[in-house]
Formats: C-alpha cells, sequence, structure tokens
C-alpha cells in the first residue's frame, strides 16, 4: 500500500498552481494573452492557465498588466487632438439607450497583518522610510496604553472581500470556500450587472440640473473651507473636484440644455459602474486619486459630496451673510438652498446604492449627507437614527470597524481618511446615544480605534520628502508640534472621549448592582481626569479667559468643545450615581452642582461673545441645547431650594451667590429667546427658557416667597436636582421629568470632516 494515494503530479499541481487575482476595468478577471487574443474562455490560473497547458503554449501564457496601453495611448493622443474634454460619443448617443453598469470587483490581493488597536508615529528618530510604509509605526492600545512594534505582512492571503475592501472575518459563511477555491481551480462569483434605465439618467439629469450655477456653488464651498476646514471632505480634494467638474462641464452645466445634461449624466452612471478599487494602489498619489474621480471620470459620489457641503454653509451662516446677498439680485433664500442641496446629496446616494457601490468615496458621501440630514433635524429622532445606522453599516460592511493599515491597495493618504471618518462616526454614534438614551451601533467590543496622525489639510495630501518631512515634525505620540487645532487634532480627541462615554453609557443602561456602578464609575472618572491632564498643553484652555489665547473663532470653538465633553463625562457619571446609587446620607450630590456651575461658566461665557460664533450657528445653537439648558436647569432648581430653604446641606455646603447666579440666568434665558422658530434647536430652546424663566419668576416674583407648606417644602434630606419637588401639585413643571424627557435639536458639523 501507498503511504499517500494522492498523485504525487497532482499534489504539485495543488501546491504551485494559484489564481490569477487581478482584475480587468469591467471588472472581470484578467485572461492570458494567448485565450484574450483568440477570444477563448481562460481558466485565470498561474504560473500557466489549464487552455495553454492542453495546447503547450506555456511559453506565451503571459498575464500582461496593460494589454491595450498603445491602443489607449494612440486613442488618448487622438482625443487630445480633437479636444477630448468634450463627452464622449457614448455619452452623447445614450439618449434613449440603458447603459449596463457592473458593480465593484469583490477580491483582490493582499498581505496579512495582526490585528491591532492603534498605529501611532515613532517620532522624530523614525526612518526616512516610516513616511510612506506602515513598518515605520507602533501600535499604541486606547484602553491599555501598552506599545508593541509592527511587523511587516506575513505570506498568507486575507479572504477575498466586499467591493474591494479587506475582509479579516473567517467566521463567515463563505470564509472557507474563499480561502480555498483558487487553490483548486475555481474562481470566485464575479460582479453582477445591472442596467440603467433612462428613468435614473432623467433623474441625473436633475440632480446635474442644480449644479447650473457653478460659480456659486464654488463660492459657497470656499466660504465653507474659510473657517470650518474638513477632516474627511477635505479642502485640497474637493478643489480638485471642483476644478474638473469646471473645465469639463462647466459650459454644459450652465446651459442647461437637457439632452446636454442626459448625455452628461449617462456619462456619470457609467463612471460610477467602474471599480474604485482599480484607482488605488500603495503609490497611488492624493491628486492621481482625485483627478481620476472628476473630470471627464466624474462619478456620483464626487457630486454628492460637492452638494452636501452646501447645506452645511447654508445653515451655519446667519440670515444677511453677504453670501447671500447681492446688489442686483434678490437674497437668496438660504433654508431652501440647504433643503435643494440636500435633496441632490440623497439623490446621488440613491444613485450609488442602484449600482450598490460601496467605497471610499461613497463612504465619504454618506458620512456628509447624514450630517446634513441630521442638521436639517431634530437630534434623537426616529428618523436621523435610521439615517446614522445606515451609515454604521456602511462601515462595517466596509470593514473600517477592523484595522486600517497602508498596503498594495491602500495607499497612506486613504488610510488617514479611514481612520478618520470611522472615529468620527464612532464619537457621534456615543452622542446620539446619549441624547436618545438607546445602546449604542457601533461597540468598543468588536471595533479597533486607530488614532490618526495630527496631520494638517496639506499634509495628508502631501507625498515623498514632504510627507516624510511632516511626519518628522509630530511628536512621538502623533500630536502636532506647532500648538494649531486642526480637524485632525479634533478627531484623535474624539476618540478617547468616545470610548468613556460608551462605558457611561453602559453602566447607566446595564444592568448592575449599586456596588458595581459605583465601582466602575469610579474608575471611569479616574480615567476621564487622566485623559484631560494628558492632553498637550495647547489643548487645555483656561475656562476663566478664553480669549487669552487669540485663537481663531474655529480653534476656539474645538478647545471650548474639547473642555465641555470633558466635564460632561462627569456630569453623566454624577447622573448616573444619583439615579442608581440609594443616597446613604442627607447630604445631596455636590460634585454634579460643582460640574455644573463651571459648564454653566463657559457657556454663559460664550453667550456673553456669541458674536465671536456668528458663522458657527449650528454648533452654537447645539452647545446651548447640549451643555447649557442641563446645566442651567440643575443650578436654578438648587438656587429655588436654597431661597426656600436656607439651612438645609447644599446651602450650607455649596451656596450659590444668589445675584450672580440670577444674572447668568437671565442672560442665558434671553439668549434663548433669541434662537427664531425656523431654527431647528428652536424646540429645546423655548423649552429651556420656559423652565428657567418660570423658576426666576418664582424666585423673583412679587412678594414674599411661596409658603413653605408641607407639599411644596423641598426636603433637605432629598437631592433637590434628582426627582425632588419644585412647586405645587397643580404646577405641571417638574424638572427631571422634563430633562428625562427632552429631546435635544441639532446635529453638530464639527465632528463633520
Amino acid at each position: 500500500m501507498t503511504g499517500n494515494l494522492f498523485p504525487a503530479r497532482l499534489r504539485t499541481t495543488h501546491i504551485e498552481k494559484h489564481q490569477n487575482m487581478t482584475y480587468r476595468r469591467n471588472g472581470k478577471l484578467q485572461a492570458c494573452e494567448p485565450c484574450r487574443k483568440g477570444k477563448m474562455k481562460c481558466d485565470h490560473m498561474m504560473p500557466h492557465c489549464g487552455r495553454c497547458v492542453k495546447t503547450r503554449k506555456t511559453d506565451k501564457c503571459i498575464y500582461h498588466p496593460a494589454p491595450l496601453t498603445k491602443l489607449a495611448a494612440k486613442t488618448a493622443r487622438d482625443e487630445e487632438g480633437k479636444g477630448s474634454h468634450r463627452p464622449s460619443k457614448a455619452a452623447n448617443d445614450s439618449g434613449s439607450a440603458a447603459y449596463l453598469a457592473h458593480l465593484e470587483s469583490t477580491a483582490r490581493p493582499t498581505g496579512f497583518a495582526p490585528l491591532t488597536s492603534s498605529v501611532l508615529p515613532k517620532g522624530s528618530a523614525r526612518s526616512s522610510s516610516s513616511a510612506s510604509h506602515p513598518n515605520g509605526y507602533r501600535r499604541v492600545s486606547l484602553q491599555q496604553g501598552t506599545t508593541e512594534p509592527k511587523e511587516a505582512p506575513a505570506g498568507r492571503m486575507l479572504l477575498p472581500s466586499l467591493h474591494g475592501f479587506d475582509n479579516g472575518s473567517f467566521i463567515s459563511h463563505s470564509a472557507v470556500l474563499a480561502e480555498n477555491e483558487p487553490s483548486i481551480g475555481l474562481s470566485p462569483p464575479g460582479p453582477s450587472e445591472s442596467s440603467v434605465s433612462q428613468k435614473l439618467i432623467d433623474r441625473g439629469a436633475a440632480v446635474l440640473m442644480l449644479l447650473k450655477d457653478l460659480s456659486s456653488v464654488e463660492r459657497y464651498i470656499d466660504k465653507w473651507f474659510s473657517f470650518a476646514g474638513g477632516v474627511v471632505v477635505i479642502e485640497p480634494m474637493v478643489k480638485i473636484y471642483l476644478e474638473g467638474l469646471r473645465t469639463t462641464w462647466g459650459k454644459l452645466l450652465e446651459s442647461s440644455n437637457i439632452a446636454d445634461l442626459q448625455a452628461m449624466s449617462a456619462q456619470v452612471w457609467e463612471n460610477t459602474s467602474r471599480p474604485l478599487s482599480e484607482l488605488l494602489k500603495r503609490n497611488t498619489t492624493p491628486r492621481e486619486f482625485c483627478m481620476s474621480v472628476t473630470g471627464a471620470d466624474l462619478r456620483w459620489e464626487v457630486v454628492g459630496i460637492i452638494t452636501s457641503l452646501v447645506p452645511l454653509i447654508a445653515q451655519s451662516l446667519k440670515e444677511g451673510d453677504p453670501i447671500f446677498c447681492s446688489h442686483d439680485a434678490a437674497p437668496v433664500d438660504k433654508d431652501a438652498l440647504a433643503v435643494s442641496m440636500h435633496e441632490a446629496s440623497k439623490m446621488c446616494v440613491q444613485f450609488c446604492d442602484e449600482l450598490d457601490t460601496l467605497n471610499d468615496l461613497y463612504l465619504w458621501l454618506l458620512y456628509g449627507n447624514s450630517i446634513a440630514y441630521c442638521s436639517l433635524r431634530s437630534r434623537g429622532r426616529y428618523d436621523n437614527w435610521k439615517k446614522q445606522s445606515v451609515l454604521a453599516a456602511a462601515l462595517q460592511c466596509a470593514n473600517l470597524h477592523q484595522e486600517i493599515i497602508v498596503d498594495d491597495s491602500t495607499p497612506f493618504f486613504i488610510a488617514e481618511l479611514r481612520k478618520r471618518l470611522f472615529i468620527c462616526a464612532y464619537n457621534n454614534d456615543k452622542i446620539d446615544a446619549v441624547f436618545a438614551g438607546r445602546p449604542p451601533r457601533l461597540t468598543r467590543l468588536y471595533c479597533r480605534l486607530q488614532i490618526p496622525l495630527d496631520l494638517t489639510d496639506a499634509q495628508t495630501m502631501s507625498e515623498g520628502p514632504e510627507l516624510e518631512a511632516a511626519l518628522a515634525e509630530l511628536d512621538e505620540d502623533g500630536w502636532n508640534q506647532d500648538g494649531t487645532v486642526h480637524r485632525s487634532t479634533f478627531a484623535r480627541i474624539s476618540a478617547t472621549n468616545a470610548l468613556i462615554t460608551e462605558e457611561i453609557l453602559e453602566i447607566s443602561m446595564g444592568c448592575f448592582s449599586p456596588d458595581e456602578v459605583v465601582r466602575r464609575a469610579a474608575d471611569i472618572n479616574m480615567r476621564a481626569l487622566d485623559a484631560w491632564d494628558s492632553l498637550p498643553d495647547f489643548l487645555r484652555i483656561d475656562a476663566s479667559d478664553l480669549w487669552s489665547s487669540l485663537r481663531s473663532p474655529i480653534e476656539l470653538l474645538f478647545l471650548v468643545v474639547i473642555r465641555l465633553a470633558s466635564l460632561d463625562h462627569i456630569f453623566l457619571l454624577q447622573r448616573t450615581l444619583s439615579k442608581k446609587v440609594p443616597l446613604e446620607s442627607p447630604s445631596p450630590n455636590m460634585r454634579l452642582l460643582s460640574v455644573c456651575g463651571e459648564i454653566f461658566k463657559i457657556v454663559v461665557m460664550m453667550v456673553d461673545n456669541k458674536d465671536y460664533f456668528r458663522d458657527f450657528q449650528i454648533d452654537f445653537v447645539q452647545i446651548l441645547c447640549m451643555h447649557g439648558i442641563p446645566a442651567a436647569a440643575v443650578l436654578a432648581v438648587e438656587l429655588l431650594h436654597q431661597e426656600r430653604n436656607p439651612t438645609s446641606a447644599s446651602a450650607q455646603a455649596f451656596p450659590l451667590h444668589r445675584s450672580d447666579t440670577i444674572q447668568s440666568l437671565s442672560v442665558f434665558v434671553s439668549c434663548l429667546g433669541t434662537i427664531k422658530p425656523d431654527a431647528h434647536g428652536y424646540q429645546s430652546c423655548n423649552r429651556g427658557k420656559t423652565f428657567l424663566k418660570k423658576i426666576l419668576d418664582l424666585i423673583l416674583g412679587p412678594g414674599p416667597a411661596a409658603p413653605r407648606t408641607a407639599h411644596t417644602e423641598i426636603d433637605a434630606g432629598t437631592d433637590p436636582t434628582l426627582g425632588a419637588s419644585l412647586f405645587d401639585p397643580e404646577d405641571d413643571s417638574e424638572f427631571m421629568r422634563w430633562l428625562d424627557d427632552v429631546q435635544w435639536d441639532q446635529e453638530t458639523w464639527i465632528n463633520f470632516t
């Protein structure tokens, strides 16, 4: 008997042969040259396909990386001589013809690397090669703070993944098949085909019609980046998109000829159907990538990204801003502008969904569209929750919750933008969960948060020696050393804040014993304080004098939000302890009163200088609702309690300065009253104004304070901020029910990238 019944020739074939995983432009596997020229079916095996082995043409069996290069170059030269910036003939002749759109590639080879929590630069001592290669980095765990050297990828293959994103899941139903299909000569399922109907082409033409006045759109976007900046949708990229759009399609858009717009729409549909993964290699430069998705290669993702920026500028600026006014034209209705451009962005998302698109551009579009969508509605609403759930699902399907590295199909700038995008979405998810009192959609148990480098937009788009120099200027933890607050700086802090908020949600919504809540709350509180203390000095502002740093409005806004987010952790923890842990003594929650006082002081400073933030109306209103109203309500309730019971424990331990508190509350109430009814934060601001004004009326009304009867007096043994009776039974203004049920409004764009 033989020791192995498997024939030696088959054993050798099984070990040596593998499938060529290179895809053509149409999404199909590349054929060898003899099969391609003979128009024969190729099995795509390497080193030689089965047909060439049978016909003894193994010497000619090669897989040419670009078999039509010469023909393509000649065609390009011919087109250049004829003026190649015009739409293609296929696009112009497509008025009634349906275009076939191919879905994106489903697999490509890549290196396997161990999973980690975070990637940060080593610092100035790094070698020059580390700027463009991930091996020059080290890993840092957000939870444990440990580091380990990064190893070079081993020689394993990752599973074929959806739409070109690496799939690290080895427990999926098709994992075993995907791992072994190439070794036995089988191909993974290829991309399916779908047709684009004339109706979809017409809808695309309607979206393009909104870009008729492209110069105005460019002016709005220039204004946006002049004071807001970006994190994922960054200015250098958008500038290239707009340049290509204006150069190739500017005159066509301006003419607004229906037939021309339909031809342009058909071309954009065809471009969008092409896999984006073909454009991404390790050495792809940012400009090469951006140029390949605009101009004659314009895609719906890019159109959607451009239109998603306009609603944000329209919502952020005040009525009467010069950008909306002109001497020779009627003022622009900024609300109507925001709605129309948001609908255009929404249509672009739907177009990509028609083609089953899932790539980096689509994720950027989906994020920008969701931010614009939520800024037009009250935060915490069911429709907003659904919108954010779609984004969370897309990020997970694209595997951005797993390790993000630079590899053969992921250039450095794409890896950095993926990290920024996922962190901002993850942080927004935690804020939504706190607002709505719901479990988060993304959790740290299944997500690896990787901190992006603290680079400017221009540095992120740089390459070669310029990029190496930018990386060398960062400190060993990845922070910039010039003391400037970039959006990437804010994104880095969001990672830590989101993890702390998630742990607070766990103890506030989970089923834990009071002892366990106290133990975990103490641990979270210590780490929250350590997180603030460990920030670089330029990120820890002096709350007593916000303007001493002489920073720009956007930087100052970032610093204020960073400080308020840190204080909000303490506020949420104390609220949780007061609700879930029985009081062992009659003493009220002094830490809650203390942190509310600090929060309210910062908010009142912003109110006193609100003209400084005139270009940030969305964020200003959100700060009023998210931080100002809860803190003011706690202090107002305590002031009323001390007014009625001056000998209470809280009055002795935490006496409020009556005059200063009343003045601050009055200023805050007046500011809430300036929020217009058509503003999307009006409902919460009006409710908070009504509540605070009622308490001030009770304190400052004519005659003596209300008599302290059995049903109106606040017991000193009860925490007045946590459910004590404040008013007569017929007075329907109980604070805690209001505070627990309040629906906070407004989505902030400060996390928008």
